[in-house]
């Protein structure tokens, strides 16, 4: 059964996609400079994934998967605790949680989870050809608006965990719903990761230029209104 959070973040999912259909990229199957482990999502997207592997049955699968996480560490701050800090006039830097090892759901140069996919490996594009140690070329604007995607999705998330995806997924590996991995990981693996992330914060307030607006103001509206059962996500959002 879907959760209500989980159906407000595939309709995010959905409204970025419409939203971001226009933008030309070079992105394709097959290129994957960007499949890393420096991934960061919240908990409620680390839900939709878990769900997927138990209605798949691909329990051991992958937690062998998860064995293959890299080094980590706890981020400094979120998404949104960054935008707060900013929106207060601090001066501070956005630091990395994760490593650029190969993504280990990876294979045959595939995402194996691709419809699951967090939203940070969602946004990702370029209007170049990426090379290995060489920048993607990210239009801002498109830039700002995946930024106040993932504010939103973190607001959704806030309180449960957030940080690199592979120490999420650890961290929810031994739920009541998910002790079926018990058999496949070492015992120590979900605390490991619970000790590398924190927690989702409330969204502060977006970090758009005013000339940004006119642009993104159309995807931030889709998916505010769109409909989840009787209510907007706004609604649901604001506990309204």
């Amino acid at each position: 059964m879907v959760s209500l959070k989980e159906q407000i973040l595939l309709a995010i999912y959905e409204e970025f996609e419409k939203w971001a259909k226009e933008e030309k990229t070079v992105c394709s199957k097959g290129c994957t400079a960007c499949c890393t482990q420096n991934v960061t999502m919240t908990a409620v997207e680390g839900d939709l994934i878990h769900r997927h592997i138990r209605e798949n049955d691909q329990m051991e699968w992958f937690a062998g998967k998860l064995q293959e996480k890299g080094n980590t560490r706890r981020p400094e701050m979120t998404t949104n605790g960054f935008a707060a800090a900013c929106l207060q006039g601090e001066d501070v830097e956005s630091g990395s949680s994760g490593n650029e090892s190969v993504c280990p759901f990876l294979e045959n140069k595939s995402c194996s989870i691709y419809a699951v996919r967090p939203f940070s490996c969602r946004c990702f594009v370029s209007e170049e050809t990426c090379k290995p140690g060489v920048a993607a070329v990210i239009p801002e604007s498109y830039l700002s608006a995946s930024t106040a995607v993932m504010q939103i999705v973190e607001h959704l998330g806030q309180g449960e965990y957030w940080g690199n995806m592979l120490d999420v997924l650890l961290a929810l590996s031994d739920l009541p719903e998910n002790r079926r991995y018990n058999q496949f990981l070492p015992a120590s693996l979900p605390d490991q990761g619970r000790a590398n992330l924190v927690k989702a914060l409330p969204l502060p307030g977006f970090l758009l230029l005013e000339e940004e607006m006119k642009k993104i103001e159309p995807l931030i509206q889709g998916i505010f209104t769109h409909p989840i059962g009787e209510k907007s996500i706004e609604e649901i959002l604001n506990n309204r």
